[in-house]
């Protein structure tokens, strides 16, 4: 275990968190909202104070290995979001602790469930803030370092991504680790100043169009609206499905579409699966309300809004969700489960886990009818190795176990077992549906802190994909 170079790499990102709270510290000054601009500048401090000489730490040794990997990117992930939650308690936006901590946990993983009652009266600068750990949280903290500063040799760097990165097969898409997450960030840049051009020009309000695209690109789904997009016109609702639906798809597509390709992007089953998965959802939602929307046009936009919204786990709405029948929301709990592709920053269990989940348990079915027979298991036209196989498999197993002990454990605090399910499934897959006052029986405030607690853990298991946090607590961990 080198401790070093997880101290530094944790100060190193700190000192990051730090820079990330100066656009809302800057609009607080602007604003001249006194209570916002002392929680920045208490937070600024804070993180400075601890970050700033864990930096300075000196250490030759780069060579990161697979524990140590894990170890800082989980702790990378709790201390950001530990201190990440000082505004909104200072400025008293939120009054609680375990409040603050649960909205910045929210914010970071991209769940987007928020314990706001009523987010128009609060601060520009905190809107700000919960977007922007919207938008650190989509590509991730340690995938942006790595764009900026080479923190460990090109082994090590891999580790780092992949620990951190959304999906089963996470890879390089250039030769240099470095070179692969600045592309990832250029494009995750690119697709945020654009979708906030585009609303901006639609007549969008500036402010509006930075918080909708920093959430929109991440996936999170923080709104500064009391009812999401709802109250927004068909034109930015269009805009911003059409980026749910780009940032549910692999970054690797949008490389090999720069390289020309086209024939990896082809022979992408998940992409198929995807496509076919959003358009038959979409299709049986427009046909069983068609008689309730105004024209054609209209169904077909709430449809497909509504249903990339589920399976990106953005879950913006764009008309109130009490519209859609307990059927539709029945397929759509099954796509909040599923999540979108891999290496999109999307949450869920992700389109190819699901595929490979299917096909080796076909491949169970067929080798009891055939005991001696041999059955690979394929996904674009290529053998998946049995160690990820075995691992989609664990992943799986421990997916599911989390959700029901967490049905189990709000059952403590009066919720019904399915309320607990889905709120299980909601933190886990990064959605935000179900674990709000909107949609529960009892809002978030009112649940116990270890309800709270079992429900930020979640939040964590999901955007780090259960293992990284789960090494935690193993011994073996911190033996050097």
């Amino acid at each position: 275990m080198n401790f070093n170079i997880i101290r530094k790499t944790v100060g190193i990102i700190l000192c990051i968190e730090a820079a990330f709270m100066l656009p809302p510290l800057a609009l607080g000054l602007f604003d001249g909202d006194a209570g916002a601009v002392r929680g920045f500048l208490a937070a600024i401090f804070a993180v400075l104070a601890l970050g700033l000489p864990c930096s300075l730490i000196p250490n030759r040794d780069r060579a990161v290995g697979a524990r140590d990997s894990f170890v800082i990117v989980a702790l990378a992930w709790i201390i950001i979001s530990l201190f990440g939650a000082i505004p909104f308690y200072v400025s008293g936006v939120i009054p609680s602790i375990s409040g603050s901590i649960f909205e910045t946990i929210s914010g970071f993983t991209t769940t987007g469930a928020t314990i706001i009652d009523n987010v128009e009266a609060a601060p520009r600068a905190i809107l700000l803030w919960r977007s922007i750990t919207n938008w650190i949280g989509g590509m991730g903290v340690l995938v942006f370092l790595l764009a900026i500063a080479p923190v460990a040799r090109e082994s090590g760097s891999m580790y780092l991504l992949r620990a951190e990165f959304p999906g089963p097969m996470a890879a390089k898409l250039v030769p240099r680790m470095q070179k692969s997450a600045k592309l990832l960030y250029e494009i995750y840049i690119f697709m945020t100043a654009l979708q906030i051009i585009l609303l901006f020009v639609g007549h969008v309000p500036l402010f509006d169009s930075i918080n909708i695209a920093l959430s929109t690109a991440s996936t999170g789904g923080f709104s500064i609206k009391n009812d999401s997009m709802a109250s927004y016109g068909a034109y930015a609702q269009t805009v911003t499905l059409i980026f749910m639906t780009l940032c549910s798809m692999s970054f690797s597509i949008f490389y090999c579409l720069l390289a020309r390709e086209f024939y990896r992007i082809r022979k992408s089953h998940e992409l198929r699966f995807f496509a076919i998965a959003v358009s038959v959802v979409a299709l049986i939602m427009g046909v069983s309300n068609a008689a309730r929307f105004a024209s054609f046009g209209e169904g077909l936009l709430h449809s497909l809004f509504q249903v990339v919204s589920i399976i990106s786990t953005t879950c913006y709405v764009s008309i109130d969700a009490s519209f859609w029948s307990p059927f539709v929301w029945s397929l759509l709990m099954v796509l909040m489960i599923t999540g979108p592709m891999s290496g999109s920053t999307g949450g869920g269990m992700k389109l190819s886990r699901v595929m490979i989940l299917a096909k080796s348990t076909y491949r169970a079915l067929a080798r009891t009818i055939t005991p001696n027979s041999v059955h690979l298991i394929h996904l674009d036209d290529e053998i998946v190795e049995e160690d990820t196989v075995a691992s989609v498999n664990s992943f799986a197993i421990a997916y599911f176990m989390a959700v029901v002990l967490t049905a189990v454990v709000l059952s403590i605090d009066g919720l019904s077992f399915g309320d607990g399910m889905l709120a299980g499934i909601s933190s886990l897959g990064n959605v935000g549906y179900g674990i709000d006052s909107n949609t529960f029986t009892m809002g978030v405030s009112q649940l116990s802190l270890l309800s709270k607690g079992v429900l930020c853990f979640d939040m964590f298991l999901g955007r780090l994909e259960i293992f990284p946090m789960l090494i935690l607590f193993a011994p073996d961990t911190w033996k050097r």
